[in-house]
């Protein structure tokens, strides 16, 4: 399961269709995009820009675990530069999961989620990943809070 959209892979393309041809198998593959509703409770309530946060500090270095690339992120913007506190949030035990989940996408983050890197974990446990470190928000969903826009459209398309 995909956060953002549902994926299907709807034929493989032959190479003898190209030229000159490639070295590679292609594919036709099918975004359907989510709405705000569906979104909203794959979220679970986490705000949308705090996921992109951590999302984009745990991929930024790489070969790096998660507990090193989110370092900065959870000391500067978290901890407000207290040590101990960002130490004692990178070592903390998973939070348990809210009773309202998606099936299928929800999904808990393991006990050692800090020694794993990014690429182990699933769209599903980084949403309770960002509940760890920003606060649960006990499943509750939010219809009235926007979900930001979709900046990769905007500088694409020029919206």
């Amino acid at each position: 399961e995909q956060m953002q959209a549902d994926v299907r892979r709807h034929f493989k393309i032959p190479p003898t269709v190209f030229y000159p041809q490639p070295k590679v198998d292609s594919a036709l593959v099918g975004l359907h995009f989510w709405g705000p509703a569906e979104l909203r409770k794959r979220l679970m309530g986490v705000d949308p820009s705090d996921l992109r946060r951590v999302v984009t500090a745990a991929f930024q270095q790489r070969r790096k675990t998660v507990r090193n690339g989110l370092k900065q992120l959870v000391l500067k913007d978290i901890c407000d530069g207290d040590k101990e506190r960002a130490k004692a949030l990178l070592q903390s035990a998973p939070l348990p999961l809210p009773t309202r989940g998606v099936k299928g996408f929800t999904k808990a983050l393991p006990a050692d989620w800090a020694s794993k890197r990014p690429e182990e974990l699933s769209p599903g446990q980084f949403v309770e990943l960002t509940r760890l470190l920003f606060g649960p928000a006990d499943g509750v969903v939010d219809e009235t809070k926007p979900l930001g826009k979709k900046v990769w459209r905007k500088l694409k398309h020029g919206d």
